[in-house]
């Protein structure tokens, strides 16, 4: 990235690292020397690497807010996905400086085109040359020593763009495969949800339409536990409304004002061009309501199945990123959990169950209320509520 590298400081070598049962269906070598470069010692936190495709859809924003105000995460590295990897760590650099979080590293991953976002002219005037946290042209080799650095301490990846810097990390660097627990955004497989813009389900998924082979490795890894979806099922239904959106916009503290400067813009901007995000954005009205959060409940997965209930489906995705369920006796697919439900669990009598529970959570974590954390957060996730083995 001779545009990158353009201007700054830049040092050989690599730093020393850093259910209520619905029906289903049948069945780089350099490191940019600016701050400190060198990832620390695991700590008690989930250690967590977030793998972003910032920039062109809105929930990425929302996603990153919420997985820095997580106790239970300790996020190591921010890599960027997809398409121009370098413009999406502008938005995520500036992002997190915005917010005084901009002691976290940051890694370009495989660029995939030159191919923008509605978001990227709100973080064109950010110089990566001064990002603090450190810059990894490689991302993908970030992410192998950020995984080594825990000396066997699972590592959260979280998954919230296509899964191409997953790929590349199998191909290099197999044998961190046991060392890391994977949550992803994405996935669908019961029918008749109505999506907002027309198709019903079950559909290709974006994460894994852009990149199918890619997300075929993601599934068939060894993985040290089967990969955790937050599927199109429960995520269509994470959108912040009403009261609980007003208190957002009404907040004073600065990271929440960033989020929604960052909001402000994407709408506006999606809405004056010929984005992917355009008829999504002319359905909002962001005094009322922020898009779906489709990314924010993954966030949260990788910390706990609090208020969701996990499936057990033996899946692969077909060469258009469909997901294909088969039986368990099927060589074909791998076992992974799907969030296909929401538990009727809620945090008190004047919430309707697992989604009002889990989104008056985010908010309260988003305005830094005290932690509505349930008991378990921090310890190794596992599984939890009804598990429905299909």
């Amino acid at each position: 990235s001779s545009h990158l590298a353009q201007g700054l400081v830049v040092t050989e070598g690599l730093c020393a690292v850093i259910m209520r049962r619905r029906p289903l269906l049948p069945f780089v070598a350099w490191v940019l020397s600016y701050g400190s470069c060198t990832f620390r010692a695991c700590a008690q936190k989930i250690p967590a690497i977030i793998d972003t495709d910032i920039g062109t859809f809105i929930d990425d924003s929302f996603a990153l807010a919420l997985a820095l105000q997580m106790p239970e995460l300790d996020i190591r590295l921010i890599v960027t996905a997809s398409h121009d990897t370098v413009g999406r760590a502008r938005v995520a650099a500036k992002h997190l400086a915005r917010v005084g979080a901009d002691h976290i590293p940051l890694g370009i991953g495989v660029a995939t085109d030159n191919q923008t976002g509605p978001l990227f002219s709100w973080a064109a005037d950010f110089d990566l040359s001064g990002y603090a946290g450190g810059v990894y042209t490689d991302g993908v080799k970030a992410m192998q020593e950020a995984i080594d650095a825990c000396n066997g301490t699972p590592v959260a990846l979280i998954e919230l763009g296509p899964h191409t810097n997953v790929r590349a990390l199998l191909d290099r660097f197999p044998h961190v495969q046991q060392k890391v627990r994977v949550t992803v955004m994405g996935g669908s497989v019961v029918p008749g949800i109505r999506l907002p813009w027309g198709p019903v389900t079950p559909v290709n998924t974006t994460n894994e339409k852009e990149d199918p082979l890619s997300a075929q490795a993601l599934v068939h890894a060894q993985w040290a536990d089967p990969p955790r979806f937050a599927s199109v099922e429960t995520t269509i239904q994470v959108a912040i409304k009403g009261a609980l959106w007003q208190q957002l916009r009404q907040s004073k503290k600065p990271a929440v004002q960033v989020l929604l400067e960052c909001y402000v813009h994407w709408w506006n901007e999606s809405r004056t061009g010929s984005w992917i995000t355009t008829g999504e954005a002319h359905s909002l009205d962001p005094t009322r309501e922020s898009a779906i959060l489709w990314d924010a409940e993954a966030v949260h997965l990788a910390a706990t199945t609090q208020w969701l209930t996990l499936t057990e489906l033996n899946v692969d995705f077909d060469d258009w990123g469909h997901t294909v369920v088969s039986s368990d006796n099927s060589s074909s697919g791998r076992r992974a959990w799907f969030a296909l439900n929401w538990t009727d669990q809620g945090l008190g009598p004047n919430l309707d169950g697992g989604r009002d529970s889990f989104l008056q959570h985010m908010t309260s974590l988003l305005l830094a209320s005290p932690s509505l954390s349930p008991a378990g957060f921090g310890s190794v996730p596992t599984p939890s509520g009804e598990v429905v083995h299909v």
